[in-house]
């Protein structure tokens, strides 16, 4: 009975001390709030209203360096053009590939790359790939899944001309065909081998004319090939940063965003999230820039 009795004051006590301990967090989260608004409404009067000045009421002689005009990035471009032997695409390709790509704006960029490389890899005709939905672009709107309501079709097309046959479509009699299902699909890993794809996915292409590709990990083509493929690098960087343009309705409104926000007269801070040294390197263009 006695130990039962200690129990439940040791129980009581443990009540009390929670309690206590709530209490004195709340207390020191309240002032630590109410300072850290002080400190950020001092920091926003001192650096913007007085963009001379630091937080310590110093001035800051490298602002104006800061926010003045940059010089052209033309140079940093990637140099992607190709500089051995790559000869144009052979007429008589070895059947078509079709893609379903998953996932938001990243993965779907991501892939696209990856595609046209596997596709001249296999000397095939690549069909335009469609955009599936998914749970990041449910919402967004019901023609999401068209390529062009993203990209500018014709400007993809034409920029690879010389890399891989493009099309718009299946031929009537293979798109019916595939409708039946009749055709074999993939799903490679995102850092599927060159030679999972001429092992693997040639001789079945060879064989139907048509094979399909599910992508849904933001790529399909290991990162990293090896020094003999770095066409095939430099053929990723081209449809990253040279075929791949928004349609001109997407950079009407890029452009008219700009133009509200320089019409402020504050300088300003552009962020892409998704333009990070991995992405460059994914894509083979992190060792093709110029100097």
């Amino acid at each position: 009975m006695m130990f039962r009795s200690k129990i439940k004051w040791a129980a009581l006590g443990g009540l009390i001390l929670s309690v206590v301990s709530l209490v004195v967090h709340l207390i020191l989260a309240k002032y630590s709030t109410v300072d850290l608004a002080q400190a950020q409404r001092g920091l926003a009067v001192d650096v913007f209203d007085d963009p001379g000045l630091s937080v310590t009421g110093k001035p800051v002689w490298g602002y104006r360096q800061i926010w003045a005009n940059v010089n052209l990035l033309r140079s940093l471009l990637p140099y992607s053009n190709p500089r051995t032997s790559f000869p144009e695409p052979s007429d008589r390709s070895n059947g078509f590939i079709y893609a379903k790509i998953f996932g938001g704006f990243e993965k779907i960029r991501n892939s696209i790359p990856d595609l046209v490389a596997v596709a001249r890899l296999l000397n095939a005709t690549l069909v335009i790939p469609e955009i599936q939905e998914s749970l990041n672009s449910k919402g967004i709107s019901s023609k999401f899944t068209s390529f062009s309501y993203l990209y500018n079709e014709e400007q993809f097309i034409a920029a690879l001309k010389n890399d891989v046959i493009i099309v718009k479509s299946l031929p009537p009699k293979l798109k019916e065909a595939r409708k039946q299902k009749q055709f074999p699909t993939f799903k490679p890993a995102r850092a599927a081998s060159p030679s999972y794809y001429t092992s693997e996915v040639l001789p079945v292409l060879k064989k139907t004319k048509v094979v399909g590709l599910v992508l849904s990990d933001g790529g399909c083509l290991q990162s990293t090939l090896p020094h003999s493929s770095a066409e095939y690098q430099r053929l990723r960087c081209r449809v990253a940063y040279h075929a791949l343009r928004f349609r001109s309705e997407i950079l009407a409104l890029g452009h008219e965003i700009v133009k509200r926000l320089r019409a402020s007269g504050h300088p300003y801070l552009a962020y892409h999230p998704g333009l990070v040294r991995g992405t460059l390197a994914y894509h083979g263009c992190a060792e093709l820039f110029q100097g």
